[in-house]
């Protein structure tokens, strides 16, 4: 399941101030929990840059030992 920002939104009842265009959190707790959702965001991204790399890294391995037999 992908959670986009709207359904963030929607499930910590956050309210987005059009006028400063930031959110309006006023529970520490809740503030928290974004930050807590921001970083597994964070590290789900890392974590597909990464297995790309190595993605890449296995092709180049495989391409090489193809061609070396």
């Amino acid at each position: 399941m992908t959670m986009n920002e709207r359904s963030i939104n929607t499930l910590f009842g956050l309210v987005l101030d059009p006028i400063e265009n930031v959110y309006d959190i006023k529970d520490r707790k809740k503030l928290s929990e974004i930050q807590r959702i921001v970083r597994i965001f964070n590290i789900t991204e890392k974590q597909r840059e990464m297995s790309g790399e190595i993605s890449a890294r296995a092709l180049v391995a495989f391409k090489m030992l193809v061609s070396n037999n």
